[in-house]
């Protein structure tokens, strides 16, 4: 039995296999930015559009947009076959798959053995060290079985371009048998019932279903086999895309007017430094970043965030009082309206005009002591009070000098 592990914050993907020793693996995912378990919804929900499926609204790319794809392994042939597979989404996409053989990649694909099949949610990617893969295909578990590679590389580049599984629609109903995949995932994954729900059973809350009915053919389905099931329903491999795939991808990539359900989105770009000063005329500490933020969504209120860690062992510094803080951390927050299809620059050419300040009492004295350590993050919350993550800085070390 293959599974798809759903966990949160960072976007990607992992393998196994369980009941069936010969069944083929397949893909799982971890989607950026969702701080928070999502509940499962179970409510009837009315179809405003035929056939369409799962996508994160906030991780697509822009339309029209080329992506450029590199791979880091594999035979020339292989990846050739593979990248060609992957252009079939360009047929009602409007975005365009530029192979690369050098230089930067918004997608970089590591071909190998016993990787699994896996790959960060649409723009996610674009967070991820340069130096790594955001894709796996697994060479071991799709060698020459063209049909099946197909499939694969069909499933995971729609990740790629912000489609979720299908399974987890909230409407999909899937009666599981959860007495077997329980004692099935403690006997072999070692999770308890709780990590059970969550990674297996929870179903995504109903806007990522983009008014959509649940495709059972879905390309973006995982296989379900009539013993995990209390019904007997089952789902076999889907390898080609169905006609809810096509629609879902032509209503999110339009190739003329607007995206289906637009969404306030960002990208940080040119981040450069951050001037960390003593302010003793307010009692704190000022900082100054530096960089550009682009709005490729609609307009709405984007949250800027310094979360401050303890520089010796890289903890959150924990908050007392309630006032500076993120989520129990010491923090110091702005929250701007970003207008659509703008770059906005802050802090350029020498000047200092977007301030975050922290007052001194909010940092133990232990901590001012030693370097600080602060993170740099640009959010965006739902209308259900998810936190999507559009950027996030490495750890920023500084020495404080009291002037």
């Amino acid at each position: 039995m293959s599974k798809f592990l759903i966990l949160t914050t960072v976007a990607f993907c992992i393998s196994f296999s369980s009941f069936a020793q010969t069944r083929k693996s397949g893909c799982s995912t971890i989607e950026s930015g969702m701080s928070e378990k999502i509940p499962n919804m179970h409510k009837n929900v009315s179809d405003t559009t035929k056939g369409r499926g799962l996508a994160d609204n906030y991780f697509l790319w822009t339309q029209g947009s080329t992506v450029k794809v590199k791979f880091l392994s594999g035979s020339r042939a292989l990846r050739t076959k593979m990248f060609n597979y992957a252009k079939e989404w360009e047929k009602y996409a409007n975005l365009k798959f530029q192979m690369v053989e050098s230089g930067n990649a918004d997608i970089r694909v590591f071909i190998g053995s016993g990787n699994g099949h896996n790959s960060y949610i649409g723009t996610v990617a674009r967070n991820i060290d340069a130096r790594d893969e955001t894709m796996n295909l697994d060479s071991a578990d799709i060698a020459n079985d063209f049909v099946f590679m197909k499939g694969v590389v069909l499933h995971e580049f729609g990740h790629a371009i912000g489609l979720l599984h299908e399974h987890s629609s909230p409407i999909s109903g899937i009666n599981w048998n959860k007495e077997k995949l329980y004692k099935a995932y403690e006997e072999q994954q070692g999770w308890d019932k709780e990590m059970v729900d969550f990674q297996v059973f929870r179903t995504y809350n109903t806007s990522y279903t983009n008014g959509s009915k649940y495709d059972p053919k879905s390309i973006m389905h995982y296989p379900i086999y009539p013993e995990e099931t209390l019904d007997g329903y089952s789902v076999g491999w889907n390898n080609i895309l169905s006609n809810g795939d096509i629609d879902i991808v032509k209503a999110l990539y339009p190739m003329k007017g607007k995206r289906l359900n637009e969404v306030t989105r960002v990208e940080v770009q040119n981040f450069k430094t951050v001037l960390l000063e003593s302010n003793v005329k307010k009692g704190g500490i000022s900082l100054f970043p530096t960089f550009d933020l682009k709005s490729v969504g609609k307009t709405g209120r984007v949250k800027m965030v310094f979360t401050f860690l303890d520089a010796m062992f890289k903890f959150p510094l924990l908050d007392e009082d309630g006032i500076y803080q993120e989520n129990g951390t010491v923090a110091t927050v702005r929250v701007v309206l970003v207008p659509t299809n703008k770059v906005i620059k802050y802090n350029q050419n020498n000047k200092k005009d977007f301030e975050f300040f922290l007052p001194l009492d909010q940092i133990p004295t232990y901590a001012l002591e030693e370097n600080i350590l602060v993170e740099f993050k640009v959010v965006v919350e739902t209308k259900e009070g998810e936190m999507k993550s559009m950027y996030q800085s490495q750890p920023l070390q500084f020495k404080y000098a009291k002037k």
